[in-house]
């Protein structure tokens, strides 16, 4: 993965990697036969440009190979792949991303700007659907709707549900008493489950449906450092009667309601820094350039793209400069365009980098970073 997971960054490991990179982000929607047929198309013609590039023979063999056509992807939907020394270091689909022409780069380093463009501010997140006998826990990330993985706990239905199995039983406090701790530890089981995921994974939601009282017993459960992620789904699909796409619905608007609450504390941040001499606040890609070249930003916040300034790209510290700057021009490896730039800088100083909407930078710019520490510290 480049992207690091839940940093909104990228991992700096690959861009400190020697040596030559070819990097292609392409279409990869089928469904039409003009689809079909440009996916057939497309290996012979990216060898062909990535040749013209003199790109080495074996990143032209792997990369040929990588963009073999997946099949049942709907538009829109593209594909990046990066390959390093013969080696597929990435090669991820990238859903919703619509892609009117095939992009080919070769040089040091990677191009995976439309990768942390369509991925920043990603996370994952847990669906926990749970009953009396068990449960099923998933894993989901918001870059795309197919399920990460899944995990269940599976019970005993017959000692759950003793009133289904010995009518007039099920009145009796030995055997209700049974069944309702059995029920528990089912329950414990799921609430441990839980926490495992959310240990291995970092994640910002967790979402438990299912018949009330199980609903409500597990989240109980739950470990108390999960407690403020979890929120509660009217929904119960594991009988067979819920409503998956009305379920599906509420689990996008409560994932929803993370981002918008994460792009509200980030705006708060920016605001708080804006009146306060913009202490801990780098405006315009001036200042946000000398933040990144001192190693001083944490969160780099980019509403405007930044296409039309161009940046020089270095192999050592501080990995960046302005394109007229005199320093550094011993550690200059060329000059690229600024969002290329830009995003390896701030991997490599170990920032993180957010993609916002125009309107949240104030004063009109497109580029700002909050700083880890103040602008006029010595």
């Amino acid at each position: 993965m480049a992207l690091r997971a839940d940093s909104n960054g990228i991992d700096a490991s690959l861009y400190r990697k020697t040596g030559s990179w070819s990097t292609v982000l392409a279409d990869a929607s089928l469904g039409t036969t003009a689809a079909q047929e440009a996916a057939d198309q497309l290996p012979a013609e990216v060898a062909k440009t990535l040749k013209s590039q003199q790109a080495d023979a074996r990143d032209i063999a792997a990369m040929t190979e990588a963009l073999t056509p997946a099949e049942g992807l709907r538009a829109p939907v593209a594909r990046c792949v990066a390959v390093h020394e013969g080696q597929v270091v990435l090669n991820e689909l990238i859903p919703g991303l619509k892609v009117e022409h095939t992009s080919v780069d070769v040089g040091p380093f990677p191009n995976f700007v439309s990768l942390a463009r369509a991925r920043g501010g990603a996370f994952s997140y847990l669906v926990a659907e749970v009953g009396r006998d068990g449960g099923e826990v998933h894993l989901y990330n918001t870059t795309s709707p197919e399920r990460v993985a899944s995990r269940g706990i599976v019970g005993l239905p017959e000692e759950t549900h003793v009133a289904r199995k010995v009518p007039g039983e099920y009145d009796q406090p030995k055997n209700q008493s049974a069944a309702e701790e059995m029920a528990r530890r089912n329950a414990e089981e799921v609430a441990e489950l839980i926490r495992e995921m959310a240990s291995e994974t970092y994640v910002r939601l967790i979402v438990i449906s299912g018949d009330v009282k199980s609903r409500e017993l597990v989240s109980d459960l739950v470990h108390t450092s999960l407690k403020p992620l979890v929120a509660m789904l009217d929904a119960n699909n594991r009988s067979g009667g819920g409503d998956r796409k009305a379920q599906d619905a509420e689990i996008r608007k409560l994932v929803d309601n993370v981002t918008a609450m994460d792009l509200q504390e980030l705006s708060d941040k920016v605001a708080a820094q804006n009146g306060n001499s913009k202490s801990h606040l780098a405006l315009g890609i001036e200042q946000v350039v000398q933040a990144l070249q001192q190693a001083q930003a944490e969160i780099v916040l980019v509403s405007q793209y930044q296409d039309e300034h161009t940046l020089r790209a270095l192999n050592a510290e501080p990995w960046l400069a302005a394109e007229d700057d005199p320093n550094h021009a011993e550690a200059v490896i060329g000059q690229w365009p600024a969002p290329e730039v830009l995003l390896r800088a701030t991997a490599l100083t170990d920032a993180t980098i957010r993609y916002v909407p125009d309107g949240l930078l104030p004063d009109g710019v497109g580029i700002a970073a909050l700083l880890r520490w103040p602008r006029n510290a010595g």
